[in-house]
């Protein structure tokens, strides 16, 4: 039971981060039907100038961090911006553009790295305290109440105000929120600029966990991906929590079984459980029968 609490305890930290990513694809696909790709690229370049900025321009880890979420900010306004022009295309085929912008972004972060792959400073420090049969720092910590405080808040603005009930309209309609003089244009620059900052978010605070490797916020996005299809990618907090239970699931089968399973095993354990979600997502909700494949 103590290495299961252990392991679990990682796990809900991993997850939070994949619930924060899973939260901006579900905000951008509801503004444009679009899955957003991209979110890996602009996690990764956002990742490489913050660790950049602190370690090499030598800027305080507060300023660096607000920089790379401004840019993550702008990358993610002007993705928008370009999906507004690719309105007649099929949706399938500007999730690819994205796809190829996210490969673009990798090429350009991997500009800023050196030839090893560092970490992240981490904004919350690197001390912490022992529970169980782990050592949780308060990275951990602070990345749970960071990203489940960041999630509420956004909920709140998606729920209760103005803005908010414009996503909706045009979710639901957006014919009729243009004839009604709902700011198209705005509303979903808005939507995909907040989304590129919860995936430069993400990728700030994983990359301090793991190490500064663009490929592997690929799989951050993966994950989040996953997670935002369990929610029906229109839930923001069933997204939220599908990537949680994924992350959840990956610390649970690595960390209680780590050492008696082939490596790589506690992947293949949430790879099942998304597998199993998505096609139960996709059966009951029919229009995202086309994000199985």
């Amino acid at each position: 039971m103590a290495i299961f609490l252990s392991a679990l305890v990682v796990g809900v930290s991993l997850g939070t981060i994949y619930g924060l990513m899973a939260f901006g694809l579900v905000a951008s696909y509801r503004i444009s039907k679009v899955v957003n790709l991209g979110a890996a690229g602009i996690a990764a370049v956002c990742a490489c100038t913050y660790w950049w900025f602190t370690q090499v321009w030598g800027a305080p880890i507060v300023v660096g961090l607000l920089l790379s979420l401004v840019i993550g900010g702008v990358l993610g306004g002007a993705m928008g911006w370009a999906v507004l022009r690719m309105d007649d295309w099929p949706k399938g085929l500007v999730m690819i553009v994205s796809l190829a912008a996210t490969l673009l972004l990798f090429s350009l972060g991997d500009k800023f790295l050196p030839t090893y792959n560092p970490q992240t400073p981490s904004p919350f420090g690197d001390s912490g305290f022992n529970f169980l049969l782990t050592f949780i720092s308060w990275h951990s910590v602070g990345t749970f109440l960071f990203c489940v405080g960041l999630a509420a808040v956004i909920t709140l603005l998606m729920t209760k105000t103005r803005f908010g009930l414009f996503v909706r309209a045009i979710y639901d309609d957006p014919g009729g929120a243009a004839t009604v003089g709902i700011p198209l244009t705005t509303a979903v620059v808005g939507v995909w600029a907040a989304s590129g900052v919860l995936a430069a978010v993400a990728g700030c605070l994983a990359t301090h966990t793991t190490t500064l490797d663009t490929g592997l916020l690929l799989f951050v996005m993966v994950w989040g991906l996953a997670g935002a299809v369990l929610g029906g990618m229109e839930s923001f907090a069933l997204g939220f929590a599908g990537g949680l239970v994924l992350g959840m699931a990956e610390g649970v089968i690595g960390g209680t079984f780590g050492g008696q399973l082939p490596p790589g095993v506690e992947n293949l354990g949430a790879l099942l459980i998304m597998a199993a979600g998505v096609i139960y997502a996709g059966t009951k909700r029919r229009h995202l029968a086309e994000l199985q494949t």
